[in-house]
């Protein structure tokens, strides 16, 4: 007799599940082109075939703008006389080209820098070094190149996106801009604002006005003197001093620190669970505002009606208020 298998059994034979390699061999060669494309469009992005130096003179010039939008860096130097000298170098490749535009009308000078073509791992840039006469007042922006400045005399507006940046020894009103960059003020003789998202901000030098704030970057501001002192952050921890007439700091989760040896008007800090510690000069301060459950601790004489006063609010955070 012979036996003969019939359904479910009968299939047995056959491939478990009915598996179909059809599909699964359409996918590994989809995925393999994609990375050949990706690594072939990588190497000729990087293939610099057309690199060229230029150098070009302006004179007369009161204001610069530069809006350079290629990811490369710019430098600016302080220069004697009153001539602006850009000199930069201009890097293409294959999938992309550098393009420039300047506009030299009267006392503005205007420069627009760009990509044409693939904007992606093309390879495309172009760094600036410029020097700048006294007096000359200076908008940048980049994308992810880095902005530096030294020893400038004038008003300096700097902002980035992804890159830092970086002014030191400059005479006159600073504004600076970096969403995940971090800011970097040195020497600075003028106001000085600046705005972070995650990078940190330092800030030394003195002004009539000092104003930083981030989302969950550190200002450490404590080396930088003004009249008016604005700070604040989510997360980011607060750090500072120097002299002022009236400071203003609140965070959320972030630590306040300050210390001052210099007499002032107001000192006010607000936080949610952040702590805060100043070291103030010893004297009678009228000090107000409250914590839901931190600890507060006075080490200073206090009088209503006061000269000086010391406003401290917090959540849970822990306050603590010493004399020097």
């Amino acid at each position: 007799m012979t036996f003969k298998a019939r359904g479910l059994y009968a299939s047995s034979s056959k491939e478990p599940g009915g598996f179909r390699r059809g599909p699964w061999l359409l996918l590994g060669a989809v995925l393999v082109v994609i990375v050949v494309v990706f690594t072939a469009v990588s190497v000729l992005g990087n293939v610099a075939v057309h690199q060229t130096d230029r150098t070009d003179s302006y004179t007369g010039v009161a204001v610069i703008r530069l809006d350079n939008s290629t990811g490369g860096r710019v430098q600016l130097h302080s220069g004697d006389g009153d001539e602006v000298l850009v000199e930069r170098d201009l890097r293409g490749s294959p999938l992309s080209e550098p393009d420039e535009d300047i506009d030299a009308n009267g006392d503005r000078l205007e420069i627009d820098t760009g990509c044409s073509g693939f904007l992606f791992f093309s390879g495309c840039s172009v760094n600036y070094d410029i020097t700048v006469p006294a007096g000359t007042e200076v908008t940048v922006e980049t994308v992810s190149g880095r902005i530096a400045a030294n020893g400038l005399e004038g008003d300096l507006n700097a902002q980035t996106i992804s890159g830092d940046v970086q002014v030191g020894e400059h005479v006159g009103a600073v504004e600076a801009e970096a969403i995940s960059g971090s800011i970097d003020l040195e020497d600075i003789e003028g106001s000085a604002r600046a705005q972070s998202t995650s990078g940190r901000i330092v800030a030394t030098g003195s002004g009539e006005l000092l104003e930083a704030s981030t989302t969950s970057g550190e200002i450490d501001a404590a080396g930088f003197d003004a009249g008016e002192v604005r700070a604040e952050s989510v997360s980011g921890q607060l750090m500072l001093g120097g002299g002022f007439t009236t400071l203003e700091a609140s965070t959320v989760s972030g630590n306040v620190t300050v210390s001052t040896g210099t007499p002032f008007d107001l000192m006010q800090v607000e936080t949610v669970s952040g702590s805060v510690e100043a070291t103030v000069p010893d004297g009678t301060y009228d000090v107000t505002g409250e914590s839901v459950s931190g600890n507060r601790d006075f080490g200073v004489a206090t009088a209503a009606g006061a000269d000086s006063r010391i406003d401290v609010s917090t959540t849970s955070g822990r306050v603590r208020i010493d004399g020097n």
